[in-house]
């Protein structure tokens, strides 16, 4: 665990690395600095991703984004997913977990119906 907020270079090499608690200690409190976690994000969508990295991705960060900081992300959650593909797939695997009703329905019709 950081004393600080993890850096978004550290929060990639690390998820990368198949330590996916950086990740988390960005997005929650009490060292969240969920900009770098949703940079971190963008970063690591643009590599080629397994399906298993895909499926963490999901599981793991945007759910937590989206349950920590929906309202602050779904905006850009939502533009996202119309404009890259790939991202609207990864958000077919998240789960709502404690997403408020309302940020949630606006990622169902962002992942346009397709779950996995």
């Amino acid at each position: 665990m950081f004393l600080r907020p993890p850096t978004v270079d550290e929060i990639v090499s690390n998820w990368f690395s198949g330590d996916g608690s950086t990740m988390a200690d960005a997005i929650v409190p009490p060292l969240a600095d969920p900009e770098a976690a949703w940079q971190a994000v963008h970063r690591i969508m643009q590599h080629e991703l397994s399906e298993e990295q895909i499926s963490s991705l999901a599981a793991g960060p945007i759910e937590d984004l989206l349950d920590w900081h929906g309202a602050q992300f779904i905006d850009r959650i939502e533009v996202e997913a119309q404009r890259n593909p790939a991202f609207a797939h990864v958000l077919g695997g998240v789960w709502r977990r404690n997403t408020s009703p309302e940020i949630w329905q606006r990622v169902e019709a962002a992942r346009e119906g397709k779950v996995w």
